[in-house]
């Protein structure tokens, strides 16, 4: 409001007008708007305090250039005096302070409702929100102990597969060099019958040199030639594992939609649809324990 200069009480020209009485419309001093709301007429007057009023923005009457006095109800309008008798005259009326007060009272009431539906609202929105958080945590670690499970028993059918390759590898090995310390025997003393020829080579007498050829023969036929063994073939039969079958041994995680219905102010309703994850989630351990076995 405006703030306008100081004036005089209207009533007694002499006291300060600090009180501004909205149905007279005039400046009076304490003394003066003490008298004034002790009169019968006037006991109902509102007025308004303090030095920033202004009176010029108080609401009247158009028609008739009156204070409003009345408050028509089925009309639901102020009305001045003259309209009182004149359009409203067989209306329900009260007396517009009368009316004030009740409307005051309706609105703090409303307004309260409406404070505390909103934050009963918050603290069940903070609520869910809280619970939300908590499922998706809980969705995390369980999937997070689902996927180390599998990758334990992943690294268990490797390890399992490496050590028997690596058993079956060390005893074929012991029997290879068995074989291998075989033929080197063999090989030595074939060398030594090569030497043992060479060496009779240089026998004039023939009946000398028969005698040792054929000593060396008996011991070469001694050691009969050994067969060569059968080399096992090693060959890992691969499975063909799509990325997509990976990832169908986990479980999953499904969604629902929140319904969220917005109430204008009008007599429309508009249905507001946002996302909201619902946590489920299901393991399929079995099928990965399965393939590792």
């Amino acid at each position: 409001m405006a703030q306008i200069a100081s004036k005089s009480c209207d009533i007694c020209m002499s006291g300060p007008g600090n009180n501004y009485c909205e149905q007279c419309e005039q400046w009076m001093c304490e003394n003066c708007k003490t008298l004034h709301l002790r009169s019968k007429i006037c006991r109902n007057h509102t007025f308004l305090n303090g030095s920033h009023i202004n009176p010029e923005v108080n609401p009247f009457c158009k028609e008739h250039d009156e204070n409003f006095i009345f408050y028509c109800i089925d009309c639901d309008m102020p009305i001045c005096k003259i309209c009182s008798v004149k359009k409203h005259k067989k209306h329900d009326m009260s007396e517009i302070n009368e009316s004030t007060k009740e409307l005051q009272t309706e609105v703090k009431k409303i307004i309260e409702s409406k404070i505390k539906s909103v934050k009963k609202n918050l603290n069940k929105i903070k609520q869910g929100t809280e619970e939300y958080q908590s499922e998706i945590k809980e969705a995390i670690r369980v999937i997070t102990e689902d996927g180390k499970l599998m990758k334990q028993w992943i690294d268990k059918k490797v390890q399992a597969l490496i050590t028997s390759l690596e058993e079956i590898e060390s005893a074929n090995l012991k029997v290879f060099q068995s074989i291998n310390t075989g033929f080197q025997k063999d090989l030595g003393k074939f060398v030594e019958c090569q030497t043992a020829f060479n060496e009779c080579q240089k026998v004039v007498n023939a009946s000398k040199l028969l005698t040792q050829l054929k000593n060396i023969k008996a011991e070469v036929d001694i050691e009969g030639e050994k067969q060569l063994p059968v080399i096992p073939k090693v060959k890992y039969n691969k499975r063909n594992v799509s990325e997509r079958e990976m990832f169908n041994l986990f479980g999953d995680v499904s969604l629902k939609e929140i319904i969220y219905n917005v109430e204008q102010t009008s007599k429309k309703e508009t249905s507001v649809q946002l996302t909201k994850t619902m946590y489920r989630y299901t393991c399929r351990r079995c099928r990965v324990k399965q393939m590792s076995e």
